[in-house]
């Protein structure tokens, strides 16, 4: 729902820059799986859980606020007097926790809430009520052998950090619990920024126009999630896992000669490398990756709102197949070393007017490979406990558009489990591809 202007004394308001609004409606979700090792009765009490996840969004207050219209903008406006609710619902399954490690936490095991894009809202719009920006399920498996939990945040409102900053809170604070009737203990250490003009200021950048995209986000502030469409040819998700060994050794291959060169910069040229083999015979291919601008400029480590910008490559099929991988990972850090403050204005200049980001009208879609890399395997997923220990699993539901990847941490310390969607005719020879088998194994 569009929110007229207003200036209402007790409410805190924060327009949104242009790449908090470039999220659109998306949102980021992910689902933790716990294990019941001991058999324990009171095993992730619920009413515990909830009241630590109430105690954390009073903390992460922009989660209780709206998306509004004020003064052209689309911001994030807390009221106090009328604060948005969480969605926090529990179901029961009858399935085993047992039969989900037993196939690796594949999708097609999973109980079917937990799969679905969408947490069934109350609000729709008849009703005059925005659809709360966080909602939250939790699972319980047969004979209270398991727990998942299923966060799902509007990601406009923060970012991949700002979500496993809130997990960390909400599970710092639960653990603090005896009861439920005990009190919180605040945990100081946590300072958080909202204000989206610290990312503005940072780089000398003020809007010039009124916010294009505010009447889409606003509409569908009050509708179910839309998320993106689905593939026209059948596409399904799939995860390669790379052991701490294999990207040390994929490091040592091919990005020794260069000190500057990551393993992440390796990695994706080896994906972008077999996605392209692959996904079809198109001239040209493309690679977008997100890089994340907070030590790049004077930005607050714990600033929440999003600051991961778009860097996209383009280069012919024959150019990056033909030539060596290290080559492509060189090119890869080059591009990641210009994502400069000019680089950020001018970034945010296209997107607040709704222009292509740099580079992406350089090929034509129609005739060009698309690639896209996001990567969560330096959040600390696995250290996310209520007080009955870390999760078995994090994982995300079966939703990624064809060509996107998400890179996720493994329970080892130091792998990565790629997240990857492609059409079902290009699975087989990606599955085949000896260069990426050399340091993957597909998984699912």
């Amino acid at each position: 729902m569009v929110v007229e202007d207003r200036t209402t004394v007790g409410t805190t308001v924060y327009p949104l820059s242009p790449i908090d609004i470039a999220q659109g409606d998306s949102h980021i979700i992910f689902v933790y799986f716990y294990r019941n090792r001991d058999c324990s009765r009171s095993f992730m009490p619920t009413e515990v859980l909830r009241q630590g996840f109430h105690v954390t969004t009073r903390r992460f207050s922009v989660l209780l606020g709206t998306l509004a219209r004020v003064d052209g903008r689309t911001a994030l406006v807390e009221d106090g007097s009328r604060p948005n609710k969480p969605r926090f619902e529990e179901k029961h399954h009858e399935m085993e926790f047992s039969e989900l490690e037993r196939f690796e936490y594949a999708w097609r095991q999973w109980p079917q809430d937990l799969d679905t894009r969408d947490i069934a809202e109350a609000a729709t719009s008849k009703s005059n009520t925005c659809v709360p920006l966080i909602s939250v399920l939790l699972v319980r498996f047969s004979g209270n052998s398991g727990v998942a939990i299923r966060v799902k945040i509007r990601h406009s409102v923060l970012d991949g950090l700002g979500f496993t900053s809130f997990m960390s809170y909400w599970s710092a604070v639960t653990r603090q619990y005896r009861g439920p009737c005990s009190a919180p203990i605040e945990l100081t250490r946590y300072r958080l920024e909202f204000d989206r003009d610290l990312l503005l200021h940072a780089v000398n950048y003020s809007p010039t126009v009124a916010d294009i995209h505010a009447a889409e986000i606003d509409d569908t502030a009050t509708l179910e999630d839309s998320t993106t469409p689905q593939a026209i040819e059948p596409s399904g998700m799939h995860v390669i896992r790379f052991s701490a060994q294999s990207l040390q050794r994929l490091r040592r291959d091919f990005g020794s000669a260069s000190a500057s060169v990551s393993v992440n910069d390796v990695l994706s040229v080896l994906l972008w490398r077999s996605f392209t083999r692959a996904s079809s015979t198109s001239t040209n291919t493309r690679i977008l990756l997100a890089c994340d601008v907070r030590k790049r400029i004077s930005l607050s480590p714990v600033y929440m709102g999003n600051a991961s910008f778009p860097l996209q490559l383009s280069t012919s099929r024959d150019q990056l197949l033909d030539r060596p991988l290290s080559e492509g990972a060189q090119l890869i850090r080059n591009s990641v070393s210009h994502v400069n403050t000019n680089y950020i204005r001018k970034c945010l200049e296209m997107l607040e007017h709704n222009k292509p980001i740099l580079g992406a009208d350089e090929w034509d879609d129609d005739k060009s490979t698309f690639f896209c890399c996001t990567n969560c395997s330096r959040f600390g997923f696995y250290d996310t406990d209520f007080g009955c220990g870390t999760p078995e699993k994090v994982m995300i539901p079966h939703y990624l558009t064809t060509g996107f990847s998400i890179w996720l941490p493994t329970k080892d310390a130091g792998g990565i489990d790629v997240v990857i969607s492609m059409l079902d005719s290009s699975f087989d020879s990606f599955s085949s591809d000896k260069e990426l088998l050399e340091y993957g194994q597909i998984i699912l």
